[in-house]
């Protein structure tokens, strides 16, 4: 028979009666430490989950000086690409014990700078931050030396910092040379800011893939548009509102994508047979065009898993910041064909 507790939330010492064995040892058997057998750790685990015991996190925290909370700061979750790093980081954490506090500043440096410093006063153990543009010296005063960062998508520049970043300069390659291969001679390119690490390195890919090609770089085909749909629009309407103007565009995200899309059904062309577009990130609808829309995709749940990954170790002292960088992949028009009829 169950011994008899007074009511309240169920606590160690209950385990401990329940469990016929000392408080010590049920402390030792949850927190996960060496000191017990796995017989008698099974046996507290399997009582303690039965009598609904739930671990007092805040007691927890103020022993080990850990929270076991990661801040997690997206620049634009409306974006389908962020958006799906924030499933590989929320997975990767509770694989780790970790839960994930969300914040999105809407690519806004002023509320990037208001959410971290938020994140930092509920004591999270360590911060994974999408940045937006602007300059992020802020946190060079704003976080304790040491704190564990991660940056992701975008560096921290002059923060001393861990990153996991994709290969944006070949990527963009790829994108050109894929392009070249359908005969497509004139080819412009529509990419967020020149604030943006993303936008200047797939910028540079796309000149250096149509040198290699032999085409020409025409500075009217070239246009910096923002990180939003309508800025997009806008640099798709002044592209292609003329008779001279490219048969093929690479764009640095699938929000730019959107707003080329929309841009184009303004000036009534359409993709694929007035325009071929292809972009950055394999977002949803773009295997839903008619035809299929080329996607360069990027590896979104490896790069949260990466970065979860990258900053527990350092939280933990057996890792270091370190810079990796990972590979897109080319999804075709004719692959995108195939999934769809899939």
């Amino acid at each position: 028979m169950a011994s008899k507790r007074s009511a309240g939330p169920i606590t160690l010492k209950d385990v401990a009666r329940e469990a016929n064995v000392s408080y010590q040892t049920v402390s030792r058997a949850v927190n996960g430490f060496p000191e017990v057998s796995p017989e008698t750790r099974a046996r507290v685990l399997r009582i303690a989950e039965r009598m609904g015991y739930r671990p007092n996190r805040l007691a927890g925290s103020l022993r080990t000086n850990q929270t076991k909370v990661l801040g997690l700061v997206m620049s634009d979750i409306e974006n389908v690409f962020f958006t799906e790093i924030v499933g590989g980081v929320e997975a990767e954490a509770a694989q780790q014990g970790y839960s994930v506090i969300l914040a999105n500043t809407h690519e806004d440096i002023e509320r990037e700078r208001g959410v971290v410093t938020s994140l930092l006063e509920r004591r999270v153990d360590g911060l994974i931050i999408a940045p937006a543009a602007g300059s992020n010296r802020y946190l060079v005063s704003l976080v304790p030396k040491k704190f564990p960062i991660v940056a992701i998508n975008r560096s921290l520049e002059g923060v001393p910092c861990g990153a996991v970043l994709t290969d944006n300069v070949g990527g963009a390659q790829r994108g050109v040379e894929y392009l070249a291969s359908r005969n497509h001679k004139r080819i412009g390119a529509i990419v967020g800011s020149p604030e943006l690490m993303t936008s200047r390195e797939r910028l540079q890919g796309f000149q250096a893939a149509m040198k290699v090609a032999g085409l020409t770089v025409r500075k009217e085909w070239i246009s910096f548009a923002g990180v939003f749909p309508e800025g997009g629009r806008r640099a798709a309407v002044k592209m292609f509102r003329t008779s001279e103007r490219p048969s093929a565009v690479l764009t640095s995200s699938s929000r730019l994508s959107q707003g080329v899309l929309l841009g184009l059904k303004e000036l009534g062309l359409h993709h694929g047979r007035d325009v071929e577009v292809i972009g950055f990130d394999d977002f949803p609808w773009a295997a839903l065009l008619d035809p299929p829309m080329a996607v360069i995709a990027q590896p979104t749940q490896q790069i949260g898993r990466r970065a979860v990954r990258m900053l527990t170790e350092m939280i933990s002292g057996s890792g270091i910041p370190s810079l990796i960088r990972l590979p897109t992949r080319l999804i075709t028009h004719q692959e995108a064909e195939l999934s769809l009829s899939a």
